[in-house]
């Protein structure tokens, strides 16, 4: 006996969400500096404090204390930007076979198909994140199209352009100063307690590091444990650890992220600029937050949670069945001192 149209339909469904979730992200190593949080509200906060390490001072025997005033959590709220894209499902050469008939070989190759066209859309989206992670490390400001951009406010100190007299194309300069000054940083004003930074070199920085006379005087650069770097950033797809230098006190990971987005005019564009080094702790407090894309609630009156919601939606007057990916996230230097760019060639 045939099934009936909606019920194919609603099997359709059910095996292209399996099929979607069984399928591989794209690279997301700077995303994984930042963990996930998902919140029921469209608006996301985060509290920020701002470390300090003063030492307590001692007092007489039967004085009275030294008066302390605590400085609250400043709390921040952002709404996320949105993303929405979608695809006509029945656009699909074999939709109409495989719905009206059922033939098992269509149903199964429309249902591969489709699930592709739904995952392109996802990876669009999760590029879009890789892309803040981006911004939010080299400039500390997100750009968007549809809204006001967002700027953190990172401080002067944390984003570093000494001139070309500072470059380490020239032969006097030493690329380690600059990466100590980097962990400096880190621990003095970003309150950092460790003794290991991951640094993620463009690719003309690693070059001008590799071919300065200073650094290969001191030959600094040693292979890399793996078994020392943390599992979140060691098992991110698209990092290349090249090995380990010594700045000062601190031992730095040595990344390059060769990977690239395609921007709107279609110009391939490297996610780290390759001009530029970025320095991270061992282990970042950063935040990528998930609220609430626009939705119908159900019945139970909760909005569906999490990085990304599928719908389909059928329109009668169109004749389109049309099935989105939608998702609203933002990705927040929670710790916002924690962050150290620095220019290193022209």
């Amino acid at each position: 006996m045939a099934i009936p149209v909606n019920d194919a339909r609603n099997t359709f469904t059910k095996l292209l969400v399996e099929k979607y979730i069984e399928q591989p992200k794209p690279s997301r190593f700077l995303s994984s500096f930042f963990k996930e949080n998902f919140v029921a509200s469209k608006e996301v906060s985060i509290e920020v404090r701002r470390g300090t390490e003063k030492v307590a001072v001692d007092i007489m025997r039967h004085g009275e204390g030294n008066y302390n005033k605590i400085t609250r959590s400043t709390e921040k709220v952002f709404v996320p930007p949105y993303y929405s894209d979608y695809i006509t499902a029945n656009d699909n050469r074999l939709y109409d076979v495989a719905i009206g008939t059922q033939h098992a070989p269509s149903f199964a190759q429309l249902i591969s198909e489709s699930a592709l066209d739904v995952v392109s859309l996802r990876d669009k989206q999760l590029r879009a994140y890789e892309l803040q992670a981006a911004q939010v490390l080299q400039t500390g400001i997100i750009t968007l199209n549809s809204t006001t951009d967002i700027d953190f406010k990172r401080k002067a100190a944390s984003m570093v352009d000494g001139g070309s007299g500072t470059y380490w194309t020239v032969d006097t300069v030493d690329p380690i100063v600059a990466l100590k000054n980097g962990c400096e940083f880190l621990r003095k004003t970003g309150k950092f307690s460790g003794g290991v930074v991951n640094a993620i070199f463009g690719s003309s920085a690693l070059e001008a590091m590799l071919n300065n006379p200073l650094f290969q005087a001191k030959a600094d650069l040693r292979n890399v444990d793996l078994m020392m770097i943390k599992a979140e950033t060691k098992n991110a797809e698209g990092g290349v650890p090249h090995g380990i230098v010594t700045a000062g006190s601190w031992k730095v990971i040595v990344w390059t992220y060769p990977e690239y987005y395609e921007n709107a005019s279609g110009t391939m564009i490297p996610y780290i600029d390759p001009t530029k080094v970025v320095m991270l702790p061992e282990s970042t407090n950063f935040t990528m937050a998930f609220g609430l894309v626009p939705q119908l609630l159900e019945d139970n009156g909760v909005g569906q949670t999490g990085a990304f919601l599928m719908r389909e939606f059928i329109d009668e007057r169109k004749k389109a069945h049309e099935i989105f990916i939608e998702s609203a996230g933002i990705a927040i230097p929670t710790a916002i001192d924690q962050i150290y760019t620095v220019k290193v060639t022209a």
